[in-house]
């Protein structure tokens, strides 16, 4: 099954996912939200399968040695013990939106919608709260073993 999570980038050098990350079901609802911020800026919210974060070699993008497990509590750092991100990994981080664009096109996303909806709400708002702490959000994808 797979699952989506949004997750706060609490540092580059070392990459650091935050423990923070919300797992986010691949429901309608969701894939609604998506939607949105897509139409609001195709970069507001992308996505990136959490499979490919990692690497054993410079030239391969993901990782049969180790396994990423987003579920496991606690902070991801990438700093090569045991997690080393791939080149592709490092391309996708480069080309995310700045905070302060994040946050405008965010902020005009949540005024636009047109229903009020309890989980565009949350999302909106953690996403928000992150923004404002100072950390980048990226969208990691998890498909099911």
């Amino acid at each position: 099954m797979t699952r989506y999570w949004l997750t706060p980038i609490l540092s580059y050098s070392p990459l650091v996912l935050g423990a923070e990350r919300m797992s986010c079901m691949p429901d309608a609802e969701f894939e609604s939200f998506r939607q949105l911020a897509d139409r609001q800026h195709p970069r507001l919210l992308q996505m990136f399968k959490a499979s490919l974060l990692l690497s054993d070699e410079e030239e391969i993008c993901g990782s049969d040695l180790v396994e990423l497990d987003l579920t496991q509590a606690g902070n991801l750092v990438f700093d090569g013990e045991p997690f080393h991100l791939s080149h592709c990994a490092e391309a996708f981080l480069d080309r995310l939106l700045t905070r302060q664009e994040s946050k405008v096109l965010l902020m005009a996303m949540d005024e636009q919608r047109q229903a009020s909806n309890r989980m565009y709400d949350v999302w909106i708002k953690q996403w928000l709260d992150w923004l404002d702490t100072g950390y980048d959000i990226v969208l990691l994808r998890e498909d099911g073993r």
